[in-house]
């Protein structure tokens, strides 16, 4: 009787095969990927945007004049909440608020930051009168 031993393996072929394979994936799957990560970035700073946009609202209405942002400081009724990330150091965008020296008219903008870069749309911007705007591509698509 014959002591047979069936060995069971890959051949470097199936394996460089396979490993081809997965590369075609991942090179479609990352930039998909990478496009859902902003986008999601993009729809907190949204909000964020809307919030303080709320909070100039606010203060008008309280003092007669908006508020000029220029950190999470500079305005005690600024909460560091609104400034798009759930720690300071994690956020993803900067947000500021220019306001002319009357006080009438504010624009927030929401500027990339921390080593995020959205090419898409670059920086968000919100005027007193709803105007919505982006530094790149079409702000429809942006805000939407």
């Amino acid at each position: 009787m014959k002591n047979l031993v069936k060995v069971r393996g890959f051949t470097l072929i199936e394996l460089m095969i396979v490993v081809a394979i997965v590369a075609l994936l991942a090179s479609v799957a990352l930039p998909s990927y990478q496009e859902y990560v902003r986008r999601g970035n993009r729809a907190e700073a949204r909000a964020a945007i809307m919030s303080l946009a709320q909070l100039e609202e606010r203060n008008f209405t309280d003092r007669g004049g908006y508020a000029a942002v220029t950190s999470s400081t500079s305005a005690p009724w600024a909460a560091s909440s609104f400034y798009s990330g759930s720690s300071y150091d994690s956020r993803k965008y900067d947000l500021t608020v220019a306001v002319p020296n009357d006080k009438m008219t504010f624009t927030i903008t929401a500027t990339p930051s921390n080593g995020f870069s959205d090419p898409t749309c670059g920086e968000l911007t919100l005027t007193n009168g709803g105007t919505k705007g982006s530094s790149e591509g079409d702000a429809a698509n942006c805000w939407k």
